[in-house]
């Protein structure tokens, strides 16, 4: 008979940016979870967010770059 463990909780991808300037991917089951195991590690968040909101500013920088370029283009 097999042993029966619960399953594992759901991990939730992070971007984060520390103090130092360092940028780093993380995955915890939570926010709290996150904060206990970067502080643990002597790291000091600075800047923290979900990787869907990390891809999602992503793409508004790029919406924004494509903008400016095409602007210059046809103002030259």
């Amino acid at each position: 008979m097999q042993a029966k463990y619960p399953p594992p909780a759901p991990s939730i991808q992070f971007y984060f940016t520390t103090e130092c300037g360092r940028n780093f991917q993380w995955a915890a089951v939570s926010m709290d979870s996150l904060l206990r195991e970067v502080t643990e590690k002597g790291l000091r968040i600075k800047e923290v967010r979900t990787m869907e909101e990390q891809k999602a500013l992503e793409a508004s920088i790029e919406l924004g770059k494509a903008y400016i370029e095409r602007e210059l283009k046809e103002s030259a």
